[in-house]
């Protein structure tokens, strides 16, 4: 079954092969997953309406790597989730109509040393999945519908010495190329870790987001600049990470902050147990002021705090992005605890707590009409048969504010949004 799919990868991403050397050193990976759920109560907070959303979802990724010549390699990621159960099945076996459902995510070539760096050309994924600030790929689940897949096409440079680790980044979000009018978005940024010691690494890291405009309207230019640190600490692992907002749009200054810090703790009884807790905020703006936007902005934040709230936003800008009401910020805090039992050593069960709150309760003076949003439950059992195997359970309750339940939706009922998922992932 392995090398019937490894012919089926080299097909789907390789089409014509001038020459067998072309595939030197050919290597791939991907995965298959199946995602399925059931929650209610997610549109309006009545229960009475007996509203549900129920759906399963399938992702497969297959990821395929070879020597173009003995300096540079190629990457081609093939993503296909276009596959919701119910729906009908595909209407032809013609590689034509394959390639509508097929989305070559990634296509870059990787080119090793050249000045003492090595750079990455094209559309690849960048960053990490959960990041604060900027993240481009796969996504996380539970916390996406549709299982989506980004990528940003980019140069990327990386080079390491010593206990330096550093990259930068230069890329497209948007080209309105032909177009009349040019409104592209660009991304620039800069990256450094340092390994101060076994137990402290430290990180700082830069970026620029840039529209640019040709038809009258102010350029927007959108700057993050950030510290973090990672380390142990009498037995505590902790992750810490201020951000900060520069720039401006049409006379506007861009001032916002964000603060992030976790810890965890490992202990043995009948098992493993890890103990956790996390806090988060980013600032918003009371608006007062014409002259700066005092919210936090990302890039493209994939922070996903819940299995419920971290589907209805990403991110600290917003403590509701479906409300009227924005630059809110959010604040956040999570605790929980995480049991891997010495007996059934393939099997981890998780709690967490959260809350939300928006961090900015006045818009121009008046105040938004709620101080917090709600409150959510997770339960989490994941099931590791394999390396390759696994089986993820997954029960949540996001309880609503009675105030904010009414505000931001409009409604007379604040019942709990219940959500019970099911995923299923094989890894080849």
């Amino acid at each position: 079954m392995k090398k019937v799919i490894g012919m089926l990868a080299v097909v789907a991403l390789v089409s014509s092969v001038a020459s067998a050397e072309l595939l030197k050193n050919f290597k791939y990976d991907g995965k298959v997953e199946v995602d399925g759920y059931h929650m209610t109560n997610a549109g309006d907070f009545n229960s009475k309406l007996k509203d549900v959303d129920s759906d399963v979802q399938t992702r497969v990724q297959v990821n395929a790597g070879f020597d173009l010549n003995e300096d540079v390699n190629a990457v081609v990621s093939v993503v296909k989730n276009n596959r919701v159960y119910g729906q009908a099945a595909g209407t032809s076996e013609s590689i034509d109509d394959l390639n509508k459902v097929l989305f070559f995510e990634q296509a870059y070539m990787n080119l090793k040393g050249v000045l003492g760096i090595d750079h990455k050309l094209g559309r690849q994924y960048y960053g990490n999945e959960g990041d604060l600030v900027v993240y481009y790929g796969p996504n996380m689940y539970p916390y996406s519908w549709g299982l989506p897949v980004s990528a940003l096409d980019a140069w990327t440079g990386w080079y390491k010495t010593g206990k330096w680790d550093m990259h930068a980044v230069s890329g497209k979000l948007t080209d309105s190329f032909g177009a009349a009018s040019d409104t592209d978005v660009n991304l620039n940024g800069f990256v450094a870790n340092y390994d101060l010691m076994t137990d402290l690494k430290l990180g700082a890291y830069i970026y620029e987001k840039k529209t640019w405009q040709d038809t009258g309207t102010a350029d927007l230019t959108l700057d993050v600049a950030g510290v973090k640190a990672t380390g142990k600490f009498m037995g505590f692992d902790y992750y810490a990470e201020l951000a900060k907002n520069y720039g401006k749009t049409a006379g506007i200054d861009y001032t916002g902050t964000a603060f992030l810090a976790n810890a965890k703790y490992n202990y043995d009884l009948m098992g493993k147990w890890t103990f956790m807790g996390e806090f988060a905020m980013g600032s918003g703006d009371d608006q007062k002021s014409a002259k700066k936007n005092k919210a936090f902005h990302s890039i493209n934040s994939d922070y996903r705090p819940g299995a419920i709230m971290g589907q209805m936003t990403s991110g600290l800008e917003n403590s509701d992005p479906t409300s009227a009401v924005t630059d809110t910020g959010l604040t956040t805090w999570n605790l929980g605890a995480k049991w891997n039992p010495s007996k059934v050593e393939k099997l981890d069960l998780t709690a967490k707590y959260f809350f939300f709150a928006p961090t900015e309760t006045k818009q121009a003076g008046t105040k938004i009409g709620y101080t917090i949003v709600g409150n959510e439950l997770d339960f989490a059992a994941n099931w590791k048969h394999s390396e390759s195997v696994g089986v993820r359970a997954t029960l949540a309750a996001f309880m609503p504010n009675k105030k904010y339940a009414t505000i931001a939706y409009g409604g007379t009922k604040h019942d709990a949004i219940n959500y019970a998922g099911l995923d299923f992932i094989v890894k080849f």
